[in-house]
């Protein structure tokens, strides 16, 4: 429905994420004061996605925000900044508002937000377009990953006693949420009649057997988040460790190992190991070690399993002002509380230990003070008491040649396929960087038809991702390039090239987002045709899968 107070359009070239918000706003003048105290960017940019307009509080406000005097009062569990952080961080959120209202830029929550608004009207309706969103049941896993407003768009399609969650909060890396199992409760308790609180889900039942990663693995995770619970009580809420269900090897540490010998490591033994490293040095690393294609930033891997893993420069990669505060943290010798940032890097750590199934490595190219305390740490009994270290320092010359059979690379390439599929329509690049790991894998699994589908698909991001980004280049230009464009223009034929390429391998939904994202483009004959003969056909065999 059209509603007078909700955002119509969300164009790309508009959103704001927190890479934009860090590099265009918090950095710039006119959101920070120099009297300020210092809050790091990213535990700003959580307080305005997670409590100042993604909670709970702030959808029962008129204006969907969260008042100052309300942000200022929340529990120290639920918002772990001091009071004179948040007078700062809240100054800061007004700022951001004033920026993107008078720049035309939006965020997820204001999405968010609209998509609720337009629900619970149709809702109200009883309309048939809510009747075709309504679900009778909806299993969600990675929910840590959420806001109470995105928690609370699952409750409205469904219900509270319909609803399966699965996650960890100790895997709560998504830049700009801050969640706890609580909130899902405290969600269902404010959409809930007064005289039917028994909708409100229950307490979260706890699973701590692993079935995926052995001993060795579950070991050093385990140490991980004793570190994170000890430093920060009320990161996540403290569970029983999980234990793998096998035994198996301790990680492997390589402490200061030169790049070129790393490269020639990977390349002629551990040929197929996924390489693990902060997102914003994945193209950096990409290249470092050859153009090898299975680099993943850690916040991407989610949600995936790897069979062998190393976890790469993590320490030397954080940046300076981290260095000691990690140094005193591992090695017991924090005064005062650990700096707040810590909690978040910590979790990355874990994500990134969880991420591996049999054989996990640690490497540290230079030297760091964070770094050099982890080695210490994980490879000795004297900082903390145990009967063993959890890991071994490893010379490169030492490791012997990782085998994985076709089979393995399969399974591997269907896994990133998926992982592509699921971000395609958010995220285009991390789509591509997906398919292209797929497409890896399929080639190393000699599977000639996975590879010819993923080689295409691929083929299709990169056409879509082109599209877009001329439009960007045309919208600064103030011009068009109608030859690109316009009728039977390149557009029109190379779309049609690749849906006839895409329907011939059987990839019915790559080729229905290829026709409808460039539909636009094609002449009004093309056009018309298009819809009334092949794209009803599609939809239809959509519809009934």
């Amino acid at each position: 429905p059209n509603l007078k107070t909700t955002k119509d359009v969300f164009l790309n070239s508009r959103k704001m994420d927190f890479a934009r918000f860090r590099r265009e706003i918090y950095h710039s003048a006119s959101i920070r004061k120099e009297s300020e105290v210092h809050v790091d960017p990213l535990l700003v940019w959580t307080s305005i996605r997670t409590f100042c307009k993604g909670s709970i509080e702030a959808l029962q406000e008129p204006q969907r925000v969260l008042g100052k005097s309300a942000f200022l009062s929340l529990g120290e569990r639920r918002c772990r900044l001091d009071k004179a952080q948040r007078e700062v961080v809240y100054d800061m959120f007004l700022r951001y508002q004033k920026i993107c209202n008078e720049c035309d830029l939006w965020d997820e929550c204001d999405r968010i937000t609209t998509l609720i608004s337009r629900i619970q009207e149709e809702r109200r309706k009883g309309s048939l377009a809510f009747k075709s969103v309504h679900r009778n049941k909806i299993y969600i896993d990675e929910i840590q990953d959420y806001t109470q407003a995105e928690i609370c768009i699952l409750f409205l399609l469904s219900g509270a006693g319909d609803l399966f969650m699965a996650g960890d909060p100790a895997q709560n890396v998504v830049e700009g949420v801050e969640f706890r199992f609580e909130d899902i409760r405290s969600v269902a308790y404010h959409m809930s009649d007064p005289g039917n609180r028994e909708l409100i889900p229950q307490k979260p039942k706890v699973v701590t057997i692993n079935f995926r990663s052995h001993s060795g693995v579950m070991d050093t995770a385990a140490a991980i988040l004793r570190c994170m619970f000890d430093a920060f009580p009320y990161s996540a809420k403290q569970l029983t460790e999980d234990r793998g269900l096998f035994s198996g090897p301790r990680p492997g540490v390589f402490h200061r190992v030169q790049i070129d010998r790393l490269r020639s490591l990977i390349s002629e033994k551990l040929n197929g190991i996924v390489v693990l490293v902060h997102d914003s040095s994945v193209q950096y690393w990409k290249k470092a070690l050859g153009d090898y294609p299975l680099v993943y930033g850690i916040r991407a891997a989610k949600g995936l399993e790897f069979k062998s893993v190393i976890i790469l420069d993590f320490f030397s990669d954080l940046p300076r002002e981290f260095q000691k505060p990690w140094r005193n943290l591992l090695l017991g010798r924090t005064q005062d509380t650990p700096k707040l940032e810590l909690e978040g890097q910590l979790k990355l750590l874990y994500t990134a230990v969880t991420r591996c199934i049999e054989q996990l490595f640690f490497a540290e190219t230079t030297r760091s003070s964070g770094g050099d305390a982890f080695v210490r740490w994980i490879t000795t009994t004297t900082i903390h008491v145990r009967p063993t270290a959890l890991a071994t320092r490893q010379n490169v010359d030492d490791v012997e040649k990782m085998t994985q059979t076709q089979d393995e690379w399969v399974a591997s390439g269907l896994d990133n396929a998926e992982m592509a599929e699921s971000v395609e329509e958010t995220n285009l690049e991390e789509c591509i960087s997906f398919m292209e790991k797929a497409l890896h894998c399929f080639e190393q699994g000699k599977d000639v038809l996975l590879s010819q589908k993923a080689r295409t698909h691929r083929t299709a991001l990169l056409f879509r991702q082109d599209i877009l980004l001329r439009e960007i280049d045309d919208n600064a230009r103030t011009t068009t390039t109608t030859s690109y464009y316009g009728p039977n223009g390149i557009v029109e034929v190379r779309a049609s090239e690749l849906m006839g390429q895409l329907l011939s391998e059987g990839s019915l939904l790559a080729a229905l987002r290829v026709v409808k994202f460039s539909l636009q483009y094609f002449g009004d004959y093309s056009r018309d045709r298009l819809e009334a003969i092949i794209l009803s056909e599609i939809d239809a065999i959509e519809q009934s899968c």
